[in-house]
């Protein structure tokens, strides 16, 4: 499963949100994180999670949703990864 996190400020990096999800939301234990065009005034971030419950990823989006950071309250929405049969 993955969240998406946007509304980042241009310029934000992997090391950014890796920031902002251990400091400032506490989540300590997820996969890879992907930025969109950091130089775009519509950045996101793709985070991996290391888990498969949806009921987890609705506590971290709904903690993300409105969360105040670097000038900007942030959105956030999670995606279902299937695998194929």
């Amino acid at each position: 499963m993955q969240i998406v996190i946007g509304n980042l400020p241009p310029e934000t990096t992997v090391e950014d949100v890796r920031s902002l999800l251990n400091d400032d939301i506490g989540l300590h234990d997820f996969g890879n994180i992907t930025i969109t065009d950091s130089n775009s005034e519509h950045v996101l971030a793709l985070v991996q999670l290391l888990t498969d419950s949806a009921a987890a990823a609705d506590v971290l989006t709904a903690k993300i949703t409105d969360f105040h950071w670097k000038g900007r309250n942030l959105t956030g929405s999670h995606t279902h990864m299937f695998k194929e049969g």
